[in-house]
């Protein structure tokens, strides 16, 4: 039999951050039924993702093996450059002049866009969730941008493929970062 101690406390984690048994597996790659495994102590985790359980909850390994006080580093939410990304949309929806039709598609988005901010601060979208509706989003926008190439001021353009980027971006670096830890471990 595992250490029950170290399932407790890696259930107690997961309920501190507001995650369910799924979500973690998800997030992780593994099964449901592995994560609860672990925290019902009927098996332990590797080394290996021991390691990325305490990256995943922003905690020391030592303090996830040892059950000292956990200091969160950061807030445990995903990284997003939704704030610039609102704050980019902001700025081009005053400052360029545009088409009824183009401020129309640029509120449109802007609501996207807080909508998505407001349920990452609250934590009521799941992480999986928030990558997909922001990678969409940033798809739209440079679809937006090259459908409307005649139609949208350049600087307006600008605005939409910048607010991609943001959008795109830690979406991204999180898919090549799952990529190569799924590579390491099959080695």
């Amino acid at each position: 039999m595992a250490d029950q101690n170290f399932g407790q406390r890696l259930k107690q984690i997961r309920q501190e951050h507001g995650r369910t048994q799924q979500q973690v597996a998800t997030d992780l790659f593994v099964s449901r039924q592995t994560v609860s495994s672990w925290e019902t102590g009927r098996n332990l985790p590797d080394l290996h993702t021991v390691q990325r359980l305490a990256k995943y909850y922003n905690v020391s390994v030592d303090d996830l093996l040892d059950g000292t006080p956990r200091q969160f580093h950061q807030s445990g939410r995903p990284t997003t450059l939704l704030g610039p990304s609102v704050a980019v949309m902001v700025i081009g929806r005053l400052a360029f002049a545009a088409t009824s039709r183009m401020l129309i598609l640029s509120d449109i988005l802007l609501a996207i866009l807080i909508v998505m901010l407001i349920g990452w601060w609250r934590r009521v979208i799941p992480v999986q969730g928030l990558r997909i509706m922001a990678g969409a989003t940033g798809v739209f926008c440079i679809g937006a941008a090259w459908m409307n190439l005649f139609a949208m001021d350049f600087g307006l353009q600008l605005v939409y493929l910048v607010t991609a980027a943001l959008l795109i971006l830690p979406v991204a670096g999180d898919a090549i970062f799952a990529l190569r830890q799924h590579l390491m471990t099959k080695r």
